[in-house]
C-alpha cells in the first residue's frame, strides 16, 4: 500500500472516529445509505479538525523510524489512540481477527467442527464441550481430549486460538485431528459443517412434590431468543409451577434479542427499559398479550452485564421476579457496531439505559434481593450441591 493510499485511509479512520463522538445525536437522524441527512450536525471542511500533525508523524516514522515499521500497525495504533482519547471502555476496536470472533460469538452460528476448546497449559489445549449433534460429537471426539496435531502438524506452541482458526478454516472441508485420551493417541477424521451454538440450556428440577424449571443463559446472541423460547415452552409443557433463569457470567449481547425475551413474561404496555440521549429520554413498552404469573427467580453475580441487568432490572420491576447472588456489573450505556474498510469494525457507545422506574445502573449495578457468596468449595468443583446461590433459588421458590 503506497503513502497516498495509507493518508487517505487514515483520513477515512479518522472521520469515522469524529462522526462517532456525535453518534448519540446521529442515531435520532434520518440516514440514507449510511449518510446523515441533518446537515446542521456535520461541521464544513474548513471547520473539521486539522490532521496535518497526524499526517507527519505517520510519515516521519515511516521514513525516519531506525527499524522496520508494519504500517497497519501504525493504523491500527492511531484508531486504538481515538477510540482511547474518549476513555470509555466499552468503545473499542476489533482487528479483523478479533472482529470474526465477536461476530461468531453472538451470531451463534459458525463453520468448524463444533467443538469447545481451552488453552490449559503450555502445549495443552483441551476439549471442553461438545455441541449436540456436531461433527465433534458424529466423529467420537470425547471432553478432554488433547490436541496433539491437526492436519499433520503438530499444535506445540499453538494456543487455542490458533487450533482455533484453523478447525475453522474454509479452505478445507474436513480436517484431521490426532488427540490425546487417557495418554493414547487417536486419529480423528472431521468433516466440518455449519454449526450452531447454543447459548440456552434448561431443564426440570423436581424437589419435593414441585416443578422447578432452570434456564442458563450464557448471551443474548441472535439465535438466543429463539432457543430460550422453545425451553421456556417445553418446561411449561411439562407443567413447571417456577422458574429459576441463571444470568451469571453473561456479559450481554444484542438489545432486540433480550427485548424479544422480555416481551415473553411483561405485558402489554409495561415500560421494558428507558433509552437515554441528549435529545430526551424515551419508553420502550411491551407489545406482547402475554400472561404468565408463576414465581421467577434470576441469578446474577458480578460478571451479569448489559443486556443481563436489563432483563434483571425490568424482571425485578414488572414482573416481581426475586433477584439472587451477587450485585450486577453496572453497564448502563448502549453500543453500537460500524464495520470498515479494512475489514476491521468499532463498537461504541451512542446512548444511555434506564430501568422502567427510571434508574440509572452504569458504574453502580443492580443489587440482588439475597445477597449470597458462592462458598469455596463451589469455586473448586462448580457441583449444584455447592452452588450456593443456587441452593438459595431453590429454597425460595419451594416455600
Amino acid at each position: 500500500m503506497d503513502k497516498a493510499m495509507i493518508r487517505k485511509y487514515l483520513r477515512i479512520a479518522s472521520l469515522v472516529v469524529f462522526s462517532m463522538m456525535i453518534g448519540s445525536l446521529i442515531t435520532m437522524f434520518i440516514k440514507d445509505d449510511g449518510r446523515v441527512l441533518n446537515n446542521n450536525l456535520i461541521k464544513s471542511k474548513n471547520e473539521k479538525a486539522d490532521f496535518t500533525s497526524l499526517y507527519e508523524v505517520y510519515d516521519t516514522i515511516l521514513e525516519e523510524y531506525y527499524n522496520d515499521v508494519d504500517e497497519k500497525s501504525l493504523i491500527d495504533g492511531a484508531i486504538n489512540g481515538m477510540l482511547a482519547s474518549l476513555d470509555d471502555q466499552h468503545t473499542i476496536y476489533f482487528d479483523e481477527k478479533s472482529k470474526e470472533e465477536f461476530d461468531t460469538e453472538l451470531s451463534g452460528t459458525y463453520y468448524g467442527i463444533g467443538a469447545q476448546i481451552q488453552y490449559v497449559e503450555e502445549n495443552t489445549v483441551k476439549i471442553v464441550k461438545i455441541f449436540d449433534g456436531s461433527p465433534a460429537e458424529k466423529s467420537g471426539l470425547q471432553i478432554g481430549d488433547i490436541f496433539v496435531s491437526i492436519d499433520g502438524k503438530s499444535t506445540d506452541g499453538m494456543d487455542a486460538n490458533d487450533i482455533a482458526s484453523k478447525l475453522r478454516s474454509e479452505e478445507a472441508t474436513s480436517v484431521k485431528v490426532v488427540m490425546s485420551r487417557n495418554g493414547e493417541n487417536i486419529e480423528f477424521n472431521i468433516k466440518k459443517a455449519n454449526v450452531t451454538m447454543f447459548s440456552v440450556n434448561s431443564e426440570m428440577i423436581n424437589v419435593d412434590n414441585k416443578k422447578i424449571g432452570y434456564i442458563g443463559v450464557s448471551i443474548f446472541g441472535q439465535k438466543t431468543y429463539d432457543q430460550f423460547k422453545n425451553a421456556l415452552a417445553n418446561l411449561e409443557n411439562e407443567k413447571m409451577d417456577s422458574l429459576i433463569i441463571d444470568l451469571r457470567g453473561n456479559s450481554g449481547g444484542y438489545l432486540y434479542t433480550v427485548t424479544n425475551m422480555l416481551e415473553l413474561f411483561i405485558p402489554k404496555d409495561k415500560i421494558l427499559y428507558k433509552i437515554q440521549t441528549n435529545m430526551g429520554t424515551t419508553e420502550y413498552k411491551s407489545s406482547s398479550n402475554v400472561n404468565r404469573n408463576y414465581k421467577i427467580v434470576i441469578l446474577i453475580d458480578g460478571d451479569s452485564a448489559s443486556a443481563s441487568e436489563i432483563m434483571s432490572a425490568a424482571m425485578k420491576e414488572q414482573y416481581s421476579a426475586i433477584l439472587v447472588g451477587k450485585t450486577t456489573y453496572g453497564k448502563g450505556t448502549v453500543q453500537t457496531t460500524k464495520n470498515l474498510s479494512n475489514g476491521a469494525m468499532i463498537k461504541y457507545t451512542i446512548e444511555k439505559w434506564l430501568t422502567p422506574g427510571g434508574n440509572n445502573i452504569d458504574g453502580q449495578g443492580i443489587k440482588p434481593d439475597y445477597d449470597i457468596d458462592q462458598n469455596e468449595q463451589f469455586l473448586q468443583d462448580g457441583s449444584r450441591e455447592n452452588d450456593a446461590q443456587f441452593q438459595k433459588a431453590i429454597e425460595i421458590l419451594n416455600k
